[in-house]
């Protein structure tokens, strides 16, 4: 595959101005206008058509199901979370995977979302979707939030409040974003419940045409979704405003409120073929990363084979072998018959895991928040969730494994290799002390989210849990070896039309250097 930087500048607060409503989502449409049981041009404001066509969309650049997530996580977050990793010496290995970074790879993670979901919810905003279809326009809310926290993990200040007001706005703190992001949760759920009241049905007839995701057009799985990601949220400020965290997580969790992801997780059908598949086989791309291996291996746990295929490597002598991040890649074909991603053409791309929500209580429960149970059963029940999820069996007996992380060997390069970083193992110890619980908590939720990785790479960063191999190699200067990756940095795109913006929110809340070395707002030690 060809990557290449793009150089169009464009100002990303105006752009939803000038987009029309036929340009907005014509990728998709073209796969609309194949399905005779969905909308003609003339049915278009019956059944609340107009709410939602733009959602399809919406949901599918989340985490993008077409080949754009390559530069939106797979170069950069799934490297840093230790899932995946690329053979491929791109740009002479000065790229993302060795902290070198790529002013366009940037722009990808930064415009996914922020062209395909922001721009269309802002759409559905300025056409009063919002008092029209409060029920379509809450869908919207929601995917809305879950894409752009994952904008504000990845780069820190974000304009999400005042999006689309001006051709240059303020950038929110992270801080403000969060309490933003709680807002409009509440804000979609009241509508939620209040549609599902007035008429259990309507999802039916105005939503399922359009949800292509897991979730089959349900107003009340939708609930649950808005639900799972406020715990999520909460979780993820625990640190620097518990307080806030622990009122949100309990209201998250409180069944009034509609309950969470605890039995069908969030993902979404590509329209075309699986791009992991692409990036893994057409283009040889992403293979396993080491971390994921020795971790896997070590427990002897049954997903590994699920996750990842054997290495066809002679050197490898047919067992399943990872690539250590950051490692000196000098040809392709070093390390391209490593194992790769066991991946279908079909199948669906993970947004949220049906485990997570029960790895979230079992650290609220850690914490001495009230989140109905105990952390060991809620730990218990979030690795029995992602073994039936993943068709594996024998989770009971995992559960009472105690070995643990092997060393990493490298058959091609000595000089990656590394012996276990931890021992921690699967085994619930009860006696054991707040942080070791925590590892084993944030160790098997790592586990289970594979390969979502801009999620993992947050927890990482949050909580130093797994304790994943350091690059091998950094080609940053602000990163020198022995130190991980902080945050991306903003693309020439945004710097280049709303540079006063960047400047500011730099200088008041990155410690005055839009490095990849400077910490977001949550991670603090």
């Amino acid at each position: 595959m060809k990557l290449f930087i793009d150089k169009n500048k464009y100002n990303i607060l105006a752009l939803s101005c000038l987009l029309t409503f036929a340009t907005s989502c014509t990728d998709y449409m073209e796969t609309l206008n194949q399905d005779k049981k969905l909308i003609t041009d003339e049915q278009l404001v019956q059944d609340a058509n107009e709410g939602g066509i733009l959602l399809p969309l919406m949901m599918n650049r989340i985490v993008s199901t077409t080949t754009g997530v390559q530069t939106q996580q797979n170069l950069q977050a799934e490297s840093y979370a230790g899932y995946l990793e690329t053979p491929t010496p791109f740009l002479n290995n000065e790229n993302t995977t060795t902290y070198f970074m790529v002013d366009g790879w940037n722009n990808t993670a930064w415009n996914t979302s922020t062209q395909n979901v922001m721009d269309q919810w802002l759409q559905m905003w300025k056409k009063g979707y919002e008092t029209k279809y409060p029920d379509l326009y809450a869908i919207a809310l929601i995917i809305k939030v879950t894409a752009a926290h994952r904008l504000v993990d990845t780069f820190g200040p974000y304009p999400y409040t005042k999006y689309g007001t001006a051709a240059q706005v303020t950038f929110d703190s992270e801080e403000e974003a969060y309490t933003a992001f709680f807002a409009d949760l509440d804000k979609a759920i009241v509508a939620l419940k209040a549609a599902e009241a007035a008429n259990p049905n309507a999802d039916k007839t105005r939503f399922a045409k359009w949800d292509k995701s897991s979730l089959g057009g349900e107003y009340t799985n939708w609930i649950k979704l808005a639900n799972t990601i406020k715990l999520r949220l909460a979780i993820r400020i625990s640190k620097v405003k518990p307080e806030l965290a622990k009122t949100q997580a309990e209201k998250a969790v409180a069944a009034e409120n509609g309950g969470l992801l605890e039995t069908v997780g969030f993902s979404v059908t590509p329209t075309t073929t699986n791009p992991y598949y692409t990036m893994a086989n057409a283009w040889s791309d992403t293979r396993l990363s080491a971390t994921i291996e020795t971790f896997l291996s070590g427990f002897a746990d049954p997903r590994l084979p699920i996750y990842a295929l054997p290495a066809t490597d002679a050197a490898a002598a047919g067992k399943i072998k990872g690539i250590r991040a950051g490692s000196e890649r000098p040809e392709k074909t070093r390390y391209q018959s490593f194992s790769l991603p066991n991946v279908t053409t079909t199948s669906p791309v993970k947004q949220v895991d049906v485990a997570e929500s029960y790895f979230l209580k079992a650290e609220g429960a850690l914490r001495g928040w009230n989140m109905g149970g105990t952390a060991q059963a809620f730990y218990e029940d979030g690795v029995k969730a992602s073994f039936k999820a993943n068709g594996a069996s024998g989770a009971e007996a995992y559960l009472l494994g105690t070995t643990t992380q092997i060393s990493f060997v490298d058959p091609k390069n000595t000089a990656n290799n590394s012996p276990a970083l931890t021992k921690i193992t699967v085994k619930w110890d009860d006696t054991a002390d707040f942080e070791t619980k925590l590892e084993r908590i944030i160790t098997q939720k790592w586990i289970a989210l594979y390969p979502e990785g801009t999620e993992a790479w947050s927890e990482f960063r949050r909580t130093g849990y797994p304790k994943l191999y350091p690059v091998a190699i950094s080609k940053n200067p602000d990163l020198p070896l022995g130190t991980f990756i902080k945050r991306l940095t903003y693309p020439s795109a945004v710097t280049n039309s709303s540079g006063d913006a960047v400047k500011a929110a730099v200088a008041a809340h990155l410690n005055g250097k839009d490095s990849a070395a400077s910490p977001i707002w949550w991670d603090i030690d």
